[in-house]
């Protein structure tokens, strides 16, 4: 059981960071965030709602003209987030300051993951030690008169 255990905290605890991207144009599937310009922000308040300046999301397509985005999440100026749940938005390429690609953090994972480990395992001694505090035929350790 331990040995399965292990896999899914690590999946449970997954880190991501962002990096720039390394192509011009980002492939399908690829999870991004795109930070809109002000007037992008602004021309897109009726599909993602006022004072936008992430948009977060699965690459659907992507060509010069702009991308088609999946939005998983928005954050406002405020840095305020909302989740989203997959609704297609369109970014036109002239409303994005920049866009970045999601990678995992391998170290921030591991470290993570090494941590709610241990901290479980930790937990797991206290609990089980303290129901063996008597002696092994659950006889206290008296003097018998």
């Amino acid at each position: 059981m331990t040995k399965l255990l292990l896999p899914v905290i690590a999946l449970l605890t997954a880190c991501y960071t962002y990096q720039p991207l390394e192509t011009t144009v980002p492939a399908p599937g690829q999870r991004v965030s795109a930070q809109l310009s002000t007037e992008g922000s602004r021309d897109l308040t009726p599909e993602i709602g006022p004072e936008i300046l992430h948009v977060e999301g699965d690459v659907v397509q992507a060509d010069s003209s702009g991308v088609d985005l999946d939005v998983q999440e928005i954050e406002s100026y405020r840095g305020i987030r909302s989740d989203w749940h997959g609704e297609h938005v369109r970014l036109p390429r002239t409303a994005v300051v920049g866009i970045q690609q999601r990678h995992l953090s391998v170290g921030g994972t591991a470290v993570l993951t090494g941590a709610l480990t241990t901290g479980l395992y930790l937990i797991y001694r206290v609990l089980s030690g303290g129901s063996s505090s008597e002696g092994g035929n659950g006889q206290g350790g008296g003097q018998a008169h």
